[in-house]
């Protein structure tokens, strides 16, 4: 057959069956579509392997770390490595770079990026007056210091491990325990927990912790929340488990590696090095895996229990306990037992036999007149005492679940919501993505082409999820290579608005080439031999003058480079939902800035969510943005609004869009209004005539004074609105508070707040 028509036959067979009265009663289309794009994608999609693995072998991600050096100084406009790599790109576009930004919008620019709240008046004052060479050096330091900078680095990561307080079931049930691992997260960047390290202890924390037996036992166990975090399906316990491995296995090659592995589920990977064979490689460990269950449907009917949990302890301090408990639940479990198989099991078995025999009088031929009636009469007894013995059957049942706990460890023994070691066998390809279409078993093992000459052997009994954390980590390895690049290229990102490699989690043979490859490559090698500390990267990048200069625009350089690929300015950036928030709490003295614990979930013994009554809730909080709830099903209101990442994948780059609703909501939402309050009461509070209110108003919201000019428009403001005021009859004590609140929501949704430079 045609190889055209093979590979139209193929990737129409791959269509969902869930979507298959679309594929029958669109048949032509499909096809005529499938036809067209395979013509135009043939090397995709017949997948030459000769080309691809050359083209494999010569990718630039794919090669082992290499050691480049910054090309000569160009001028005297800057000696910094990143600086020579960057001016480099300039010199060959034609392109001058920008002036230095000025202290104040350098410090709002650095304070924003490190803890995701701005400097105070006095703070952007006593950096202009330091004329000290490492004034800005120091300001950084100050800020890695800070407990806030753990929270605004950790909701990074949050984005990357697809982090969400419920499990994603068809009810979405809570998971109360998951805190832990946010916390540990945020502990983990404001320690500068060397990131290979911080990967270990995520991806097998638990053994390493069954190993180590050290101070760091319990976190290192609640690190592996990050692989329990994979999206649940269904409503019993482990139900389409095969769809939460292919999370695990996603969420773990693009978050470290930037590889797209999951097209592998269903048949070879069409433009990366990357076969079934690998992916069912790597879907073995992770099936070898114990996963804990928060909860679905069957919970709310008292079928199933909590379980699979890890303790924070060392088994040997708690097994005493865990045994009582299970004693207990054995216990009450074999009571319930007991009902069916006692006397009222037998009653309710006669009955059932004695149902059967009726049914068989009546339906014979020779039961007629009176006999039939009689016959009748007997079988609906029957029907109702049958009833009667179920019922006071399922009350005793109930009765004792009621009494089962719900959970298989005690109440008060500390645990997460974490993995620990399961069943170790290697699994069978999915044929097509199919689990009930198995083909032949697969060792469990790292991806092929990557592991090169050393296979990664991972011994019978373990999942092998500590051998997939040393291979990927390993410095040596094109993997470790690639974790350092992968890494390296997202702090720039987050620092720059745009990665060097445009698609974060994608450095394969389909993803973007990267802008500076050279610099991407230095910084890969330095963030390596720094012990990988993300907190030395930070230094590094932002000591540069690349990152230190004004976003102003220069027309032509914007012509020559539009998208400041050469990083000729600063891209002027929104803030995002979290530091827009924390901000408006910031200035109005109204955001608490202590860590809470976990959000007041209802007790578990009362959850009764069920598919069509989902769990679904808010719970508004003082505290930074990075400790709201966030759920599977429902996004934030306020949140969602403004580009909260999905929580069901791992997002590499939050959209950043601009749509009415956002102003809408900054006008008229009664939490802006709120906060327009809060900040009216501090400058109230402020003693002193009109004209000094006004200036200590721009100095909280803005970090500066304003000029004589805006005093006067300011000051023309509130004049306009107290006579509105009047006008509307408003008492002269609330008149005063209701025209400074306006005032007050005008600076916090104007463009100046709203937008970094």
């Amino acid at each position: 057959m045609c190889p055209y028509a093979l590979a139209v036959i193929r990737v129409f067979q791959q269509i969902p069956m869930c979507v298959g009265r679309l594929r029958m009663n669109y048949v032509p289309q499909i096809l005529l579509a499938t036809l067209l794009f395979c013509c135009a994608n043939a090397h995709t999609v017949f997948g030459n392997e000769d080309t691809l693995a050359e083209e494999s072998s010569q990718h630039w991600a794919f090669q082992p770390l290499g050691n480049p050096q910054p090309p000569d100084q160009v001028g005297d406009w800057s000696d910094h490595p990143i600086d020579r790599f960057v001016r480099q790109k300039q010199v060959e576009s034609q392109i001058k770079p920008e002036a230095p930004a000025d202290p104040r919008t350098l410090l709002r620019r650095v304070y924003f990026d490190l803890i995701g709240l701005p400097p105070t008046f006095e703070q952007i004052e006593a950096y202009r007056r330091d004329s000290s060479p490492d004034a800005f050096a120091h300001e950084v330091d100050t800020l890695l210091q800070s407990p806030y900078y753990g929270e605004r680095w950790g909701r990074h990561w949050m984005d990357l491990v697809r982090y969400a307080d419920t499990a994603g079931d068809n009810a979405d049930y809570p998971i109360p325990e998951i805190h832990l691992y946010r916390n540990y997260i945020i502990d983990s960047f404001n320690a500068d927990l060397p990131y290979d390290l911080f990967l270990r202890e995520q991806l097998a924390g638990d053994l390493l912790a069954h190993s180590n037996k050290d101070e760091r036992y319990a976190e290192q166990i609640i690190a592996t929340g990050f692989i329990a975090l994979s999206r649940r399906y269904g409503t019993s316990p482990y139900e389409l488990q095969h769809l939460v491995l292919e999370d695990s296995i996603d969420a773990t090659s693009r978050a470290f590696l930037g590889l797209t592995l999951r097209c592998a589920r269903c048949h070879d990977h069409k433009s990366e090095p990357l076969t079934m064979e690998d992916y069912y490689g790597l879907y073995g460990i992770f099936a070898s895996t114990q996963y804990p269950y928060t909860g679905s449907e069957t919970y709310a009917s008292l079928v199933t229990s909590r379980k699979n949990f890890v303790p924070l302890e060392p088994h040997q301090n708690v097994s005493v306990a865990i045994q009582k408990h299970q004693q207990q639940v054995e216990n009450i479990t074999q009571q319930i037992k007991a009902i069916r198989s006692g006397e009222l099991g037998q009653q309710l078995a006669a009955a059932g036999e004695r149902l059967k025999e009726l049914n068989e009088k009546i339906q014979s031929a020779e039961t007629t007149g009176q006999e039939y009636e009689n016959l009748q009469q007997q079988l609906q007894a029957l029907i109702v005492q049958r009833q009667q013995v179920i019922s006071v059957i399922e009350e005793k049942e109930k009765k004792l679940r009621e009494k089962l706990p719900r959970s298989d460890l005690p109440a008060d023994l500390p645990a997460a919501y974490a993995v620990g070691e399961g069943e170790a066998r290697d699994r069978q390809i999915q044929l097509s993505g199919q689990p009930k279409d198995l083909g032949e078993v697969v060792p469990r093992s790292v991806p092929k082409f990557f592991r090169g000459a050393n296979p990664v052997k991972i011994p019978e009994n373990h999942s092998g999820r500590l051998e997939l954390a040393q291979w990927m980590t390993n410095p040596d390895s094109v993997a470790g290579a690639m974790l350092a690049r992968v890494m390296a290229n997202r702090v720039w990102q987050h620092h720059f608005g745009t990665g060097l490699v445009a698609t974060p989690s994608n450095f394969g043979l389909s993803g973007s080439p990267p802008t500076h490859p050279e610099l991407l490559e230095y910084l890969a090698k330095q963030f390596i031999d720094s012990g990988w500390s993300v907190k030395a990267l930070h230094r590094l990048i932002l000591s540069s003058k690349t990152y230190q200069l004004a976003s102003t625009l220069d027309a032509k350089n914007f012509t020559i480079d539009p998208d400041n690929r050469t990083y000729w300015r600063f891209a002027r950036r929104r803030l995002d939902a979290e530091a827009l928030r924390d901000t408006m709490m910031w200035v109005g003295g109204s955001l608490n800035l202590g860590r809470p614990g976990q959000h007041p979930f209802p007790p578990a013994e009362s959850w009764g969510y069920t598919q069509h009554a989902p769990f679904q809730e808010i719970y508004p909080s003082p505290h930074r943005s990075v400790y709201l709830l966030t759920q599977r099903f429902q996004r934030h209101p306020y949140l969602g609004l403004f580009d909260q990442p999905d929580t069901n994948t791992t997002t590499a780059r939050r959209t950043s869009a601009t749509v009415p609703l956002q102003s809408l909501f900054l006008m008229n939402n009664p939490w802006v209004q709120s906060q327009a309050q809060s900040l009216a009461g501090r400058i109230l509070e402020h003693q002193g005539a009109v004209e000094d209110r006004i200036v200590h108003a721009i100095q909280l919201v803005y970090g500066r004074s304003p000029g004589e000019q805006e005093a006067a428009l300011w000051r023309s403001y509130l004049e306009k609105v107290e006579a509105e005021l009047a006008n509307q009859n408003v008492p002269d004590p609330d008149r005063e508070t209701e025209t400074w609140t306006s005032l007050s929501k005008v600076l916090l949704t104007s463009n100046e707040f709203l937008y970094v430079d």
